[in-house]
């Protein structure tokens, strides 16, 4: 078997308690882990420190008539949050049987830049705002809301990203990871943070004697289980508890756009799981802000008409086309670059050419083939503008720190993290800067792409009573990955390249005393030209289901195979 193939120390013959010591999860917390409880598992938005504090301010802003304006990040994580307060807001408004204008602004990847610009603000100030609420930005903007301040304009940041060096002083901060905050769950998404000022907002008008039925905030989760997902979040704790019940409210959900968008990538409600998110919706959301507008994916969240819907859910399908060709163009540049450099301890790539709104894809992309972080830039106006992915746990954010005062922006989180840079001087140091840290982190050792799998789980063993146990680990994702198996000596009945161009590989392999499997590899065609029938391979599978007409036969889903010797 293949030397990157890593699999993990057999410590029970439970499958199922062998899966969570892989995940670290304690078994005494077994039954919490497979049977999330909201109740139990969620907890109070009040136990936010300033909670109590915003939720006085918006009320007194919707009394009042002030102007609210949302103010989003342009990815998915923002979009969505966005939505969450906006559809909330008008809920209250009408509720309350009051005036007032509510809005959402979504900034411009390359006008704007990440977070709340200076010059944002003042616009706002100008156009009447009184209340400014931030949405899965805000922690580094101390500067911005200064500015806010002195013109009587009072701001709460819904964040989660990591500290910067200046904390908002003039702001009431609704943020996990402040210093001395209470609120125990520290992995929020910024939608998860919204839906916490939504529910407690929603909690508040109850008790104010509104008609608003006791639960009625388990209708905004689905919004709130497409943004931990496309954050990549962990599944864990709390947020395995909001993703379960997110994922129910998703497959229901009542949003018009949300239901165009489901059907225009090919879904189908009642069916939809995190994968569906990540591969399907989430980039269909994530393609405005990267290629376009964000508020193209708002007006689709919040759309009130079968019409309205229509047609915002088929322009974010045809900006996801253009991205996808897009990225692809410029992803066979990054690797021919990185091919091109010596062994380096973390990728920096850039291009001039590349959009802004790709490179954090391309960073991803090369994270995934060559095992080692990355950064990808490219240059916007006379600046660089990048955003980097990380694994083997560097921290990105310290990576970026460690460079020194080289930046006009930086921040995000210890995985994923945005950056600008003034000049092309600057950027050779931070390429220094960070392969340095670096091989510090790393001692010196280049990384090598690894495929960490959970157990052996021999095909002629496997029935449907496994893919109901596995079926309980669900949902899948950041903290929680769909397990992975290895299946030794299989004999190769066929093997086919299928798809349009011939990209995946079709085999059926028969297991030594065991019935014919099916098996499907996504990006494995090439294999097919060399395999012959009779061969012994070792796999590398997930457990899935193929639907056909009708019916239903596990399926062995292959994402690395190799010869038997």
């Amino acid at each position: 078997m293949k030397s990157n193939w890593k699999i993990k120390e057999k410590r029970s013959d439970d499958l199922i308690d062998q899966l969570l010591i892989n995940r670290e999860i304690d078994l005494s917390e077994r039954e919490t882990f497979l049977n999330p409880d909201w109740d139990r598992d969620t907890y109070d938005p009040m136990q936010f420190t300033r909670m109590q504090e915003a939720v006085e301010r918006v009320f007194f802003a919707l009394r009042e008539g002030q102007k609210i304006t949302i103010h989003g990040d342009y990815d998915a994580d923002g979009v969505c949050g966005s939505a969450v307060l906006f559809t909330t807001l008008k809920e209250l408004q009408e509720k309350m049987n009051v005036d007032g204008v509510v809005e959402a602004y979504l900034p411009d990847r390359e006008k704007d830049g990440y977070g709340v610009a200076v010059h944002t603000v003042e616009r706002l100030v100008e156009e009447g705002t009184g209340l400014l609420i931030t949405v899965d930005c805000g922690i580094a903007n101390a500067e911005s809301f200064d500015v806010a301040h002195a013109q009587g304009v009072d701001v709460i940041v819904c964040d989660h990203h990591q500290m910067a060096e200046h904390i908002p002083e003039k702001a009431i901060l609704i943020h996990p990871l402040v210093p001395g905050e209470a609120y125990p769950n520290k992995k929020l998404c910024g939608t998860g943070v919204a839906f916490k000022l939504a529910s407690a907002l929603l909690t508040h008008g109850r008790n104010e004697g509104l008609d608003i039925p006791v639960g009625h905030e388990k209708w905004l989760m689905d919004l709130v289980a497409i943004a931990t997902v496309t954050d990549v979040m962990p599944l864990l704790g709390e947020n395995r508890a909001l993703e379960s019940f997110g994922l129910k409210a998703l497959n229901k959900t009542r949003r018009v756009g949300l239901k165009k968008i489901i059907d225009v990538s090919r879904s189908e409600l009642g069916k939809i799981d995190t994968t569906t998110i990540g591969f399907r919706i989430g980039p269909r959301i994530n393609a405005a802000g990267r290629i376009a507008s964000a508020k193209l994916a708002f007006d689709a969240l919040v759309a009130k008409t079968d019409a309205e819907a229509d047609k915002a859910a088929l322009e974010l399908e045809m900006l996801n086309r253009k991205r996808q060709q897009l990225t692809q163009g410029a992803y066979e540049e990054a690797r021919r670059m990185v091919r091109e450099m010596e062994d380096r301890f973390v990728n920096v790539v850039l291009s001039e050419t590349w959009a802004p709104g790709i490179v954090g894809l391309i960073a991803g992309k090369l994270v995934s083939e060559f095992g080692v972080p990355a950064f990808a830039l490219t240059r916007v106006g006379e600046q660089f503008v990048g955003s980097g992915r990380s694994i083997g746990g560097l921290h990105l954010v310290e990576a970026m720190r460690s460079c020194g005062d080289i930046f006009v922006k930086a921040g995000g989180h210890p995985q994923a993290c945005g950056l600008t840079i003034a000049t092309m001087q600057q950027v050779e140091v931070f390429k220094d800067g960070v392969n340095a840290f670096g091989q510090s982190y790393f001692e010196g050792e280049l990384q090598e792409p690894e495929l960490h799998i959970d157990m052996e789980l021999p095909l002629e063993t496997v029935d449907w009573g496994e893919h109901e146990l596995l079926d309980k680990l669900q949902p899948f994702g950041e903290g929680n990955p769909e397990p992975l198996f290895v299946a030794k000596r299989l004999q190769v009945v066929s093997a086919d390249a299928v798809g349009s161009k011939g990209s995946h590989l079709r085999m059926s392999v028969n297991p030594e005393g065991g019935r014919l499997w099916k098996t499907i590899g996504f990006g494995l065609g090439d294999w097919a030209s060399k395999l012959q029938m009779g061969d012994l391979i070792h796999i590398v599978y997930k457990l899935s289901v193929n639907e056909w007409n009708g019916s239903r036969e596990l399926q062995a889903e292959v994402v690395d195979l190799d010869l038997a010797t």
